[in-house]
């Protein structure tokens, strides 16, 4: 299988724990790159949970495997060249003029679409979505020019030290608990699993590179059929995200 090719690095992020990489890549479009600045379990987290946010319905920002060859990474001068190798990567498409979303900003964000992202964090184990006053990690990026949110950055999901407390604590939409139904929520997870439905087609489509090494030797400690079960059965109640 073909994909675009990373023509051109200028740097990488200062922020955020993987650090992407800026580069531009053969279909004219800028990315965000992640490579082997991330474990091979983190790669395939953030493709996996990615795909199926798309899948649910969520704004992703748009998402593409990109290859980078050898031959871009001997030209390039970057720091920490250890973790921007050949093979094939992620990109998350830049987005113009978007920003880190702001507490401001939540007020034009819907409801419903808050109810959604907060759902499927809650479902995925994503604790990597938060926002305060002052500060947080929200991966959630406004665009001032079309007036809405573009979500990102899912490496962190299906955390098995998840806090179901901390997460109604500290979620950019936490305050969607307020009106959150039980029939609303259902109605979500009937979406959300027949979204899962689809996890076959998005494992065919991960590197399998990134899933065995040269030798046939596992690179990730789970399967298609451990993130299915976890998805299907999680062990976290509908009850558990409602507003006591």
């Amino acid at each position: 299988m073909s994909y675009p090719i990373v023509t051109n690095i200028s740097g990488r992020s200062s922020t955020g724990i993987s650090r992407p990489f800026f580069c531009e890549a053969s279909d004219k479009n800028s990315y965000f790159v992640k490579s082997q600045n991330l474990s091979w379990e983190s790669l395939v987290k953030e493709f996996v949970v990615s795909s199926l946010a798309a899948e649910y319905g969520l704004p992703v920002a748009p998402m593409t495997l990109l290859e980078i060859t050898e031959e871009l990474t001997q030209q390039s001068i970057v720091r920490d060249a250890h973790e921007f190798q050949p093979g094939i990567a992620i990109g998350s498409m830049k987005i113009p003029f978007a920003e880190d979303i702001r507490e401001s900003h939540l007020r034009f964000v819907s409801d419903e679409e808050q109810a959604r992202c907060f759902c499927f964090d809650w479902w995925v184990r994503n604790s990597d979505r938060t926002l305060g006053l002052l500060s947080g990690d929200p991966n959630i990026l406004w665009d001032p020019t079309m007036g809405n949110i573009h979500i990102i950055d899912h490496d962190r999901c299906l955390d098995p030290d998840f806090e179901p407390e901390e997460f109604l604590r500290e979620h950019a939409f936490r305050d969607v608990q307020n009106f959150l139904e039980k029939k609303t929520v259902k109605k979500l997870r009937t979406k959300f699993e027949s979204a899962i439905y689809g996890l076959g087609d998005i494992w065919a489509k991960i590197p399998e590179g990134w899933l065995t090494d040269e030798e046939g030797n596992e690179r990730i400690s789970f399967t298609q059929h451990d993130v299915e079960s976890m998805l299907i059965k999680p062990e976290l109640e509908i009850e558990g995200m409602l507003a006591s």
